[in-house]
């Protein structure tokens, strides 16, 4: 018998328990145009009703009972064959199915969206030929086409000064025709642009970092860590080394960690690279970012600039990966497929050989650990651009603020250098990390605190429509002046947002014009850019928001910054707890006194003898690494260790409790030998017990991230999938994840 090709393929809608995807004979017809990474329909199940599918593999075999692939959708292949590769390793490592990685490559809509056109018009004769008798108005149009070529229907009739009826009458006589062309819908088609890019002075330090990472992208790539204090001009260097990777005709991906944080990169890139920049982040329409996406894949895009979702860009010929702002837990996704953007940017670093620069002021520790170890190449940038000085940094002890009779979240240091910074002329930025009014609701007199009905958490006050909110699943009631609970009126309203902190600072200096930033106030479009843009501008004086304000912005008439309360994220649960509130703290720190003047950071906390409060203030990370590297190790916690966290999730508590202790004992036996060294915390309730009404279970293990040891969970999830009473209960698998909360 002869051989016939025979295509893998990822099939939709398939379950993580039955996917393996599927082989399918290739119909001689079609041979010449099904390829690795082409969307396909093909017979599937009993019924061999139709479904989509996208193929991975290629091979050949001998004829046997193999279904037939039904059609090809689409002339080309919708991804490459590196993409395609890079689902396979994800799906080895995300526990989910090859489709859930395919998919998440392609942007949401990809091939359903409509593209965008403008008519065009075009001669339809020649110009010399017997025309009909024409009007003046008529023969305009024809002499404008027959020196231009084609234009635009909008463009031909206000040049000519005609109606479009002229035009479909020249249609009618067969003088011109019309035809549809693509249009890029294009969020920053108006943003200024500057083409004669200004030449980059790099100080000793940053051309000596620039210089090593150039021979890194120039000899076959590598893994890159540059780590320099706030406001050291890390941004100069990896500007050089784009201009490098595009004057060779190689493509770049730069990532950030927050939309907020792409408007001033945008600024930035437009201005340098023009139209070259496409953009990828959530904050787009569908019909934009399949725009943007279509840009990159036709190479008339040459630089990719977003948040993670930027890493999946489909170029041809990368050079160059940035990822600025490392450390940031939005690169990790929650979603399935559970990725993180670094693993992804390594990935294709590897295939392209090319360089993978990580950034930061405050790297993970796991990322600066492996940089030490020799595993990635490390320069540092010991000094602040232009030789700014750090900013004076002031710890205020907010339980002596207390004692003073202070009840303020304000204290009375901080409100007087807002004052002398504002008699200055100068901004201030205030970090609170929490939004609304209120954080917390409860009774003096019996106890009860205010809950969701839906998820084990106290609701949050809203000042601006006076009701109770629940930030996870959007539970919202009228606000309570009596204890449902008993009837008392002696109902304590504690903790405090972003929403209390602009009424006492709006009470405590009138005349300031003060802009809030949190998840409330940033939910339209472009929010992020208008409102950084209006401060940028001199519009407001002082900026109060939660980590979005907190992160690689730059505006040079900062002086004075504000963390209202370190507390919130110090003494946070998680393992990384210490490293997150370091981060947070150094960075919002590093904006004020960016230029020439030295600026000032108020930290307020009710345990200022706190070392990791001192090391940031210092901004001290070389110290906070090794007093935290040492808790580490002792703890065994990463990077000694991988975690993998599994999460069930279900309606009925103890079906979910009784699947999470299934999934346990079918581990102890899948490793009765002892093969996989493991260290199991749990099963038991998670810290946000029942959410939106589903009651939620943990295992955590702490163990080395093998291939053995994928394969014996992928296992156990085949296994207990096939469990009936089960059924109902959802299982997650996280590597690494940032919260095991």
């Amino acid at each position: 018998m002869a051989n016939r090709t025979v295509a893998v393929v990822a099939v939709e809608k398939t379950f993580f328990n039955t996917d393996s995807d599927y082989d399918y004979f290739v119909p001689v017809n079609l041979v010449n145009d099904v390829h690795i990474g082409s969307k396909v329909k093909i017979p599937f199940g009993n019924a061999n009703k139709l479904r989509e599918g996208i193929v991975v593999k290629l091979y050949t075999a001998v004829y046997s009972g193999l279904k037939e692939i039904d059609s090809v959708i689409g002339n080309k292949p919708v991804l490459s064959e590196e993409l395609v590769l890079l689902s396979l390793w994800l799906k080895d490592r995300c526990f989910c199915t090859t489709y859930d990685c395919l998919k998440q490559m392609l942007p949401r809509g990809f091939g359903r969206i409509k593209d965008s056109t403008y008519k065009m018009v075009e001669l339809a004769v020649q110009k010399d030929e017997n025309l009909p008798k024409l009007t003046s108005k008529q023969k305009l149009v024809v002499n404008l086409l027959a020196d231009i070529g084609t234009a635009a229907v909008d463009e031909v009739c206000e040049f000519c000064s005609v109606g479009k009826t002229v035009l479909k009458n020249l249609e009618k006589y067969g003088v011109i025709s019309f035809y549809d062309k693509e249009k890029y819908r294009n969020p920053y088609k108006n943003l200024e642009t500057d083409m004669e890019k200004s030449e980059i002075h790099l100080s000793i330090q940053q051309d000596k970092a620039y210089s090593t990472f150039l021979k890194l992208m120039n000899n076959g790539g590598g893994t890159g860590l540059l780590f320099g204090v706030t406001g050291s001009g890390k941004t100069q260097v990896y500007m050089k080394l784009i201009d490098k990777a595009l004057e060779s005709g190689r493509d770049v991906i730069v990532m950030v960690p927050e939309i907020g944080l792409t408007s001033q990169v945008l600024d930035i890139f437009h201005k340098r690279y023009g139209d070259k920049v496409a953009v990828f982040h959530s904050g787009l329409s569908l019909g934009e970012r399949n725009d943007e996406y279509k840009r990159v894949e036709r190479g008339e895009a040459k630089i990719a600039v977003g948040t993670r979702s930027a890493a999946f860009a489909p170029f041809h010929n990368l050079g160059l990966i940035i990822m600025d702002e490392e450390q940031e837990h939005t690169y990790k996704s929650e979603r399935t497929p559970r990725y993180h953007a670094k693993d992804v940017a390594a990935f294709r670093c590897k295939y392209n050989q090319a360089l993978f620069l990580m950034i930061s002021a405050t790297p993970s520790l796991e990322t600066y650990s492996n940089a030490l170890n020799g595993k990635y190449t490390l320069c540092e940038l010991t000094e602040r651009y232009g030789e700014v000085s750090l900013p004076e940094v002031i710890i205020v002890d907010m339980k002596s603020e207390m004692k003073m009779k202070n009840h303020s979240p304000i204290s009375s240091k901080l409100r007087e250098l807002i004052s002398e910074t504002l008699d200055h002329n100068k901004q201030v930025i205030l970090l609170i990390n929490r939004r609304g009014y209120n954080t917390f609701i409860a009774c003096n007199d019996c106890g009860h605190v205010i809950t969701c009905p839906n998820c084990s958490i106290s609701l949050t006050y809203h000042s601006y429509n006076n009701r109770l909110t629940c930030h996870y699943c959007g539970y919202s009631k009228s606000l309570d002046t009596s204890c449902p609970e008993c009837s008392s009126n002696h109902v304590r309203y504690s903790g405090f947002g972003t929403q209390r902190i602009e009424d006492e600072l709006e009470s405590l200096f009138p005349a300031a014009r003060i802009l809030r930033m949190d998840a409330d106030t940033t939910s339209a479009k472009f929010s992020h850019n208008k409102m950084f843009s209006a401060f940028s501008n001199h519009e407001y004086d002082i900026l109060v928001g939660t980590q979005m304000v907190a992160k690689g912005l730059d505006f040079p008439d900062v002086a004075l910054v504000g963390v209202v309360n370190v507390d919130n994220s110090l003494y946070d649960e998680n393992y990384n707890s210490a490293e997150r509130s370091f981060d947070l703290i150094t960075q919002v720190v590093g904006r004020c006194g960016r230029r020439n003047e030295r600026g000032r950071a108020v930290i307020q906390t009710i345990n200022p003898y706190n070392d990791c409060i001192d090391f940031s203030a210092k901004q001290d990370y070389k110290s906070f690494f090794n007093n935290e590297i040492m808790l580490r190790k002792s703890l065994i916690y990463p990077p000694y260790c991988d975690i993998i966290s599994v999460s069930f999730l279900g309606g009925e508590e103890n079906t979910v409790a009784l699947c999470a202790k299934a999934f346990l004992d079918i581990l102890k036996e899948l490793n009765s030998d002892g093969a996989q060294k493991l260290i199991v915390l749990g099963p038991s309730p998670a810290k946000i017990f029942k959410l939106n009404c589903q009651y939620r279970y943990r295992l955590s293990v702490k163990c080395r991230n093998s291939k053995n040891v994928r394969r014996m969970f992928n296992e156990i999830l085949k296994r207990i999938s096939k469990i009936k009473d089960y059924k109902d209960v959802s299982i997650s698998v996280d590597l690494n994840p940032y919260n095991l909360n």
